[in-house]
C-alpha cells in the first residue's frame, strides 16, 4: 500500500450523501466516511427519532498524488479540507469510528465489543461487513424503530432481502419466537448467519435464498413481513410476499423514495393497505396490516 494519502473531507446535507461518496469513488477513493458536520451526537436521539445527522461529514482517502484541482472542479463550491495522512489500519480506524445507536424505546444496535449503554436496553451486536445494513441508513433506521413498536412477544417474522440480518436479529431479540430471513446475496446470507450466532439466536433464525427457504409450494404464513429493498423489486413481488401473509400479518416496507410510495402502496392495497408511517432524508417507511 502506498505511504500516505490524501484525505478530503467536505459537508453535505444528508440527502446529498449517496451523490458525494459516488464522486469520491470516481475520483479514485480507497474508502469513504461518514460523520456528523460540527461534531453532532446522535448517541441518544428522542425516544422514536431516527438517529441521523441533518449534516453530514464525507471524509475521503485518495491516493496522494491525486491532484487537488481534480477534487475542487468534482465538487464546485463546496468547501473542501485537504490533508495528507500517513498509512495505518483504516478498517480498525473506521471501526473505532462506530457508536451505539438506539431506536425507539428500548433497541439498541451495537458494534461488536462494546457494551449497550443502557443497562435496561434490548441490544443487538452487528459486525459491520460487505452486506449492507448497519441501522445507519435511514431505510433501516426506520425499520428498526418500527419494530422497536411492535408487540412481536411469540412471533414469526418474515425479513425478505435481509441484507445483514440486523432485522430479523432485532426482531428475536424483541421477542419474536422465530424468523425467516431470506436474500439472493450470498455474502449477505453469510453476514445474517454469523450476526444469528453473534447474539444467540441462530436456533431460532432461518437463513437461505427465497427460492429454497420459500419456495413455491410453502403456505407458511407469518405475524409479521418486513422488506429494506427498493421499490421496484417490491412492486414485483407484492403478489409472491401475499403467499406469506395471514390474516392479520403485519407489513413494513422500505428502500421507498417518497414519490415512488404511491406505486408501491398501489402494488400492495388489493391484500394489505398501507400508509407512510415514517419519513427520513427522503425515503419513506410503509406500513400496515394484512385487511380482514
Amino acid at each position: 500500500m502506498a505511504e500516505s494519502w490524501l484525505q478530503a473531507t467536505v459537508d453535505s446535507p444528508q440527502t446529498a450523501v449517496a451523490a458525494v461518496e459516488a464522486t469520491f469513488e470516481e475520483l479514485g477513493a480507497l474508502v469513504t466516511w461518514t460523520q456528523g458536520a460540527d461534531d453532532e451526537e446522535i448517541l441518544e436521539p428522542e425516544p422514536g427519532a431516527t438517529p441521523l445527522w441533518a449534516a453530514v461529514r464525507v471524509t475521503a482517502l485518495l491516493p496522494a498524488d491525486t491532484p487537488r484541482e481534480r477534487v475542487m472542479t468534482a465538487f464546485p463550491g463546496a468547501r473542501l479540507h485537504f490533508e495528507i495522512v500517513a498509512d495505518r489500519d483504516w478498517d480498525a480506524e473506521w471501526r473505532r469510528s462506530l457508536k451505539p445507536l438506539r431506536f425507539g424505546q428500548r433497541l439498541w444496535i451495537c458494534p461488536a465489543g462494546q457494551a449497550c449503554p443502557d443497562p435496561a436496553g434490548i441490544s443487538v451486536l452487528l459486525e459491520p461487513g460487505l452486506a449492507f445494513g448497519t441501522g445507519t441508513h435511514p431505510t433501516t433506521a426506520m425499520c428498526l424503530t418500527w419494530l422497536d413498536g411492535q408487540p412481536l412477544t411469540d412471533l414469526r417474522v418474515l425479513d425478505y432481502g435481509c441484507g445483514s440480518g440486523i432485522l430479523a436479529v432485532a426482531a428475536l431479540a424483541l421477542g419474536a419466537r422465530t424468523a425467516v430471513a431470506v436474500d439472493i446475496d450470498r455474502q449477505a446470507l453469510i453476514a445474517t448467519g454469523d450476526n444469528a450466532a453473534r447474539n444467540g439466536c441462530a436456533t431460532r433464525l432461518r437463513v437461505g435464498v427465497p427460492a429454497e427457504l420459500l419456495p413455491a409450494s410453502c403456505r407458511t404464513s407469518f405475524d409479521v413481513l418486513v422488506a429494506n429493498i427498493l421499490s421496484g423489486p417490491l412492486v414485483r413481488l407484492a403478489p409472491e410476499l401475499r403467499r406469506f401473509a395471514g390474516a392479520a400479518t403485519r407489513v413494513a416496507l422500505s428502500g421507498i423514495l417518497a414519490d415512488q410510495a404511491p406505486e408501491v402502496i398501489a402494488a400492495f392495497l388489493p391484500w394489505a393497505p398501507l400508509t407512510i408511517a415514517n419519513e427520513q432524508g427522503g425515503w419513506v417507511l410503509l406500513a400496515g396490516a394484512v385487511a380482514h
